[in-house]
C-alpha cells in the first residue's frame, strides 16, 4: 500500500488523484491522506506536554508504519515546504518510541503542482526526507499551470518508483 500524503487542497489534490489512478493501472493499492484535512494544531512542546500527541497523528503514524512507500504531493510555499507538511512531520517526529521507523529506508516519491516551477519545493522535500533516513526517488512529478505531466512520463516515473520500493 502506498500513501499519498497531500499537503494542500485544489491542484495538488487533483494531481494526487491522477497519481492514484495511475498506480491503480499498475496494480498497486494506494490511499490519499490530505494533511490539511487532519487539521492538526501547530506543534509546540508546551502543547505536547499539556495535551499529548493528537490522536490523528497517532493514527497516521500507525498507517505509515505499514505502508510500502509514500508519495508526497505538496505545493511550493515561498520556495519551500508548506506549513501543513512541516507541522505534520514535526508532530510525527514526537510520536512513538522511535519515529525514525516511519522514515528510515522508506521509499518516497516527490510530486508537486506549483505556480513557480516546483524545483525548490522538491529540493527542500528531498533534503528533509533524506535527512530523516528515507530513500527518495531520483525523479519528481512536477506540474505547473502551463505544463501538465504527460501520461507516459507519469507511468514511467511511477513504474520506476514501484520497482525500487518493491525490492
Amino acid at each position: 500500500m502506498y500513501l499519498l500524503l497531500v499537503a494542500s487542497l485544489n491542484e495538488n489534490m487533483k494531481l494526487a488523484r491522477r497519481i492514484e489512478k495511475s498506480l491503480e493501472t499498475l496494480g498497486m493499492k494506494s490511499q490519499i491522506i490530505n494533511l490539511v484535512d487532519l487539521n492538526i494544531t501547530l506543534y509546540d512542546s508546551a502543547k505536547e506536554t499539556n495535551d499529548g500527541i493528537p490522536s490523528k497523528i497517532t493514527e497516521l503514524s500507525n498507517t505509515m508504519k505499514t505502508a510500502t512507500g509514500y508519495i508526497v504531493v505538496s505545493p511550493e510555499y515561498n520556495y519551500s515546504i508548506p506549513p501543513s507538511l512541516s507541522n505534520v512531520i514535526a508532530w510525527l517526529s514526537r510520536s512513538g518510541e522511535n519515529f525514525r521507523e516511519l522514515f528510515t529506508l522508506k521509499y518516497v516519491q516527490l510530486a508537486t503542482h506549483s505556480g513557480v516551477g516546483g524545483n525548490d519545493v522538491c529540493n527542500a522535500m528531498r533534503l528533509q526526507f533524506s535527512k530523516l533516513g528515507a530513500i527518495v526517488a531520483p525523479r519528481e512529478i512536477i506540474t505547473t499551470p502551463n505544463k501538465e505531466v504527460e501520461e507516459g512520463s507519469l507511468k514511467r516515473i511511477l513504474t520506476q518508483f514501484v520497482g525500487i520500493s518493491q525490492k
